[in-house]
């Protein structure tokens, strides 16, 4: 049986031991699984006679991605090893594991493992887990719906793990600093009880690691092309309705709005085209510029 049908996740976790039996961890494992966390945690926790807890999980779509994670990651701390996998718990990797890995997560307590599938099937009974990896869960799926993005392309855009996306929108951990941050930059700040801040922007890029989306299209577009450079768009000579798509002057009976560069040199940019051309439009400027941008687009606007 694959381990797809098994409905496993691939995981790097991060187990904590004292030595006191306080909650202050003298050591951490880092360790690898592809089997449900709990099984793993009762195996490793035969024949310690300190309690051994879970503080994060890495999670990965394949061996080999989370194969690589470990490997790196025991390199990186490798001069705080203490024996095998187990690692004395310096502040620095505490540092680690407070910014990057999912926390907080219930992986030990369910019947069922976590399956990574796009689809979030929401629990019937109210689970024991805190309120607020719930209230994160809720509104990490309801942005990512509302600007029409995949899991996919949320971990794309933050630079995460399609894993790790999905196990915060199933209410199963919430995320370190660093990916909390990430995610604040993409649809911006986290509230706990709704997310009608959040617009219905038709229209949403990633330019070079920066999320620019405007309340309208146009916004978006023009904003997008002054980001890149006007002048190195207007270069490439594009045609929009029968008019460059950057001009020097207005045309009477063409949509164009009116742009003023940083240093006052005014130009026309066509504004009368619809969502779906303006993509196609920035998806040219970026593969003839080679520029690394991704333009999604909210159809529901």
């Amino acid at each position: 049986m694959s381990n797809q049908e098994q409905n496993l996740v691939y995981l790097v976790y991060f187990l904590a031991k004292s030595n006191f039996k306080d909650t202050n961890p003298d050591f951490i494992k880092i360790g690898y699984t592809s089997t449900e966390l709990s099984r793993r945690l009762i195996s490793i926790q035969t024949g310690n006679e300190a309690e051994i807890w879970e503080i994060g999980v890495l999670p990965f779509d394949t061996e080999d991605e989370a194969r690589r994670e470990e490997n790196r990651i025991h390199k990186h701390f490798g001069g705080s090893r203490a024996r095998g996998e187990w690692f004395y718990a310096t502040p620095r990797l505490i540092q680690y594991i407070e910014e990057y890995t999912v926390q907080y997560t219930e992986l030990f307590i369910e019947d069922v493992p976590p399956t990574l599938d796009e689809e979030v099937i929401e629990p019937d009974v109210q689970s024991t887990r805190e309120e607020e990896v719930i209230a994160f869960g809720k509104w990490l799926r309801e942005c990512r719906k509302k600007r029409n993005m995949t899991q996919t392309k949320v971990a794309e855009a933050v630079g995460y793990s399609r894993g790790a996306i999905a196990l915060i929108e199933q209410d199963r951990g919430i995320p370190g600093q660093n990916l909390r941050e990430a995610l604040t930059a993409l649809f911006g700040d986290f509230s706990d009880s709704t997310t009608e801040t959040i617009p219905d922007n038709p229209i949403s890029v990633t330019l070079g690691g920066t999320w620019i989306s405007e309340n309208t299209g146009i916004d978006t577009f023009i904003k997008v092309i002054k980001k890149i450079g006007i002048e190195k768009v207007k270069e490439l000579n594009l045609p929009v309705n029968g008019i460059p798509l950057i001009a020097d002057c207005d045309y009477p009976d063409k949509a164009q709005r009116k742009v003023e560069t940083e240093e006052g040199t005014t130009y026309w940019i066509v504004s009368g085209t619809d969502t779906e051309r303006k993509k196609k439009i920035l998806d040219d400027i970026a593969d003839r510029l080679e520029r690394d941008m991704t333009v999604y687009v909210n159809l529901k606007s």
